[in-house]
């Protein structure tokens, strides 16, 4: 299961694990716990609570950030990691000085509810869309990595009001030279699915089961990421067993199952020439993969002076050691 979990993290697409919670009706219902400048929220969309992390200056009541003015940065996930939180914390507490951060954990992810409807691109988008309705947030920039890029630029066009910039980290991409690739990593992550939950049912108790991961957490790869010039907390870690302990459930099955799909969905698709976009990509993917920087640059319009992009040393969680170097081509290239 190690060495599984180590393998998918070194691929180009995409990560795996997770989920909690539940609810009914689209509305905020819950609990907001701050620690700091970090706001959890659970918010029922769809009938299921989802849970939202928001980082920057917030009101006297805490229920939305202070200065709605600000821009807001919406972060999306890679397929299937464990905890969407804490795989942007180092990101969003470098960024919160420079917008309002919002950490969206989708249904199946983190400490979020499983859903039932199957995970197909418009299906997602919209149980987004109705999250920043939620929130009050009627215009942002959309930070994406790997599989959520998918999504993301279906979001644009489908949400076009709603976006006023794009910030693409190591964002999959349709090639037809990449299909084999996609297909291999497919197969793999059912598998690994397969195996982990075949793991869990050999404990008790979901509880049980989470004692264990604490214990042993790298026998299990149920460690955090080393990222460098970055600690997490204690608190971090247990967050972390918790979702860990929950991921790979069926609600990610059936994503993975839809992978084909979705990515079908945006063969051919260009983000609008007005629009400001910065991808950056992952020098290991650029140097492995020969269709990695081309299929990314046949997304963009260079020509007009909006669209960006920038091979950065690392693997596809290229901020894990090249933190600095993320931030500071976001601050520079969207405001």
């Amino acid at each position: 299961m190690k060495l599984y979990k180590k393998g998918i993290a070194c691929f180009f697409a995409f990560a795996i694990m997770l989920v909690f919670f539940m609810g009914n009706s689209d509305t905020i219902y819950a609990e907001e716990i701050k620690t700091s400048d970090l706001y959890n929220k659970y918010i029922t969309v769809e009938g299921k609570n989802m849970r939202i992390v928001m980082y920057g200056n917030m009101n006297e009541n805490g229920t939305n950030f202070a200065d709605m003015t600000k821009t807001t940065l919406v972060m999306l996930p890679a397929l299937g990691v464990p905890s969407p939180h804490l795989y942007f914390k180092p990101l969003a507490q470098s960024l919160e000085q420079d917008f309002n951060i919002v950490i969206v954990e989708p249904f199946g992810y983190g400490l979020s509810d499983l859903a039932e409807t199957d995970r197909t691109v418009p299906n997602i988008n919209r149980e987004i869309n109705a999250a920043l309705e939620i929130l009050g947030i009627r215009e942002c920039v959309l930070l994406t990595h790997s599989i959520s890029g998918v999504y993301g630029l279906e979001f644009m066009q489908t949400y076009p009001e709603k976006v006023k910039g794009f910030i693409a980290i190591d964002n999959t991409v349709y090639d037809k030279e990449l299909a084999d690739a996609i297909a291999m990593e497919k197969e793999y992550m059912l598998k690994g699915i397969d195996e982990f939950q075949e793991l869990r049912k050999f404990f008790p108790s979901i509880e049980e089961f989470q004692l264990e991961l604490e214990r042993n957490p790298e026998k299990y790869g149920a460690a955090l990421p080393e990222i460098t010039g970055y600690t997490y907390s204690e608190s971090d870690k247990s967050e972390y067993v918790k979702a860990y302990s929950l991921s790979s459930n069926e609600t990610i099955r059936n994503e993975v199952n839809n992978m084909d799909q979705n990515l079908l969905s945006i063969k051919g698709e260009k983000f609008p020439t007005a629009l400001p976009v910065l991808t950056m990509i992952s020098s290991e993917n650029v140097e492995n993969i020969p269709a990695w920087k081309s299929g990314h640059e046949n997304q963009l319009d260079f020509s007009s002076g909006n669209h960006q992009l920038y091979v950065v040393e690392g693997g596809h969680y290229i901020w894990y050691t090249n933190l600095t170097q993320i931030v500071q081509h976001k601050c520079e290239s969207i405001s």
